[in-house]
């Protein structure tokens, strides 16, 4: 049959890069599945549709303001009109199915998906749901879910709630081995290593917080640590670390990795962020972490994600206002340095809580729903 699907999800990485990967894995499992990426125009995910060849229709939409003001006026404007938008291509492309993944970019199409009674899913990646899917999620027919945390946080729903963990890339699906991603980055084998990462942009608290704690860190020995410190920041951290530890190439300074998956591969820990595909990427891999929540995120749902991990044993969680050199140095100690039983533990229960089939999970459960439309 012809499967005709259009995927919408914008505003962030955690709602962009699920809707990807099933399209990667749509067209894996039926390489004649017609797909239509509806986002925000010039925003992060027409960036990358453009990169990978993918069909994009952008909208002129923004997020809905926190306050009244003119500003109100405008979104509402935009809204109407995106949700015109949207009916008028869902005309013509005569989608078989939709699937939204959360942000405000996805609600004009998933709204037209209502009215014009196509079947639609919806992807919530959080622990804590975002009130685009939450509005949605009573009308879809499937509300997947990236974690099972977000299940008591939805309203009452009539679709099927499934938690398939949040779809990530291949190269977290089937990994290099460590040897080989110690290779491929030029790093030390033989030696305790932690990754610390604040995305791909770096994060000012993680860094300062990781130059200040290196001198202790290093005391002991016995230690690597790979930084992704953001483009914009690479000089300056490199400028404030004692010659000493980038010349011994203990301390590796990136600016930005293409391949993420081969740092945490090559590491024992990860000190990161606690956004939805960080934690889907880590637990596919089975790589335990200290998360370190982005205190401004919407709803704050990097800590709810964050704490559900710690619930599980599977990291440890230090508030951004809470985080100081000392305690960052005390919890490195306890889990690299001090022996390998906690560590071990948490690896443990991190890989427990990987899906890396979700992609998959979500991809078929797609083609199900299109096949009932035809």
């Amino acid at each position: 049959m012809n499967h005709r699907i259009v995927l919408t999800g914008g505003g962030t990485g955690g709602h962009i890069y699920p809707a990807l990967s099933v399209h990667d894995e749509l067209l894996r499992q039926n390489p004649d599945v017609d797909m239509l990426y509806i986002g925000a125009k010039d925003h992060m995910e027409e960036k990358l549709c453009n990169a990978r060849g993918i069909k994009f229709y952008g909208l002129d939409v923004s997020g809905l303001p926190r306050k009244a003001s003119l500003s109100l006026i405008v979104w509402v404007a935009q809204m109407s009109r995106s949700m015109y938008e949207c009916r008028k291509i869902f005309k013509d492309f005569a989608p078989t199915a939709v699937l939204g993944t959360g942000g405000y970019a996805s609600a004009p199409a998933l709204f037209a998906a209502k009215q014009l009674n196509i079947p639609f899913a919806v992807h919530e990646p959080d622990a804590y749901p975002g009130l685009v899917n939450k509005l949605f999620s009573r009308w879809a027919e499937i509300i997947s879910l990236g974690m099972e945390g977000a299940r008591d946080r939805l309203p009452a729903v009539q679709g099927q709630v499934i938690i398939n963990g949040n779809p990530v890339g291949a190269n977290f699906v089937n990994p290099k081995s460590r040897a080989d991603a110690c290779r491929i980055l030029d790093v030390r084998a033989d030696l305790k290593t932690i990754v610390v990462t604040g995305g791909s942009q770096g994060a000012r608290a993680l860094n300062e917080t990781l130059i200040q704690a290196l001198p202790q860190l290093f005391e002991r020995g016995n230690l690597q640590i790979i930084h992704q410190c953001g483009e914009k920041n690479l000089e300056e951290v490199k400028s404030r670390v004692n010659p000493t530890y980038l010349s011994s190439g203990l301390y590796i300074p990136k600016a930005y990795f293409e391949d993420l998956a081969l740092a945490y591969v090559a590491s024992d820990l990860a000190v990161c962020r606690a956004g939805a595909m960080t934690l889907a990427e880590l637990s596919a891999l089975g790589k335990p972490a200290i998360f370190i929540p982005y205190p401004h995120a919407a709803q704050n749902h990097q800590f709810h994600n964050a704490k559900y991990f710690e619930s599980k044993n599977a990291a440890r969680v230090i508030r951004q206002d809470e985080l100081s050199v000392e305690r960052f140095v005390e919890t490195i100690k306890e889990l690299v340095l001090d022996g390998n039983e906690k560590l071990q533990e948490m690896q443990s229960a991190m890989a427990k809580m990987g899906k890396p089939e979700a992609a998959k999970s979500l991809a078929l459960q797609l083609l199900n729903l299109s096949a009932a439309k035809s």
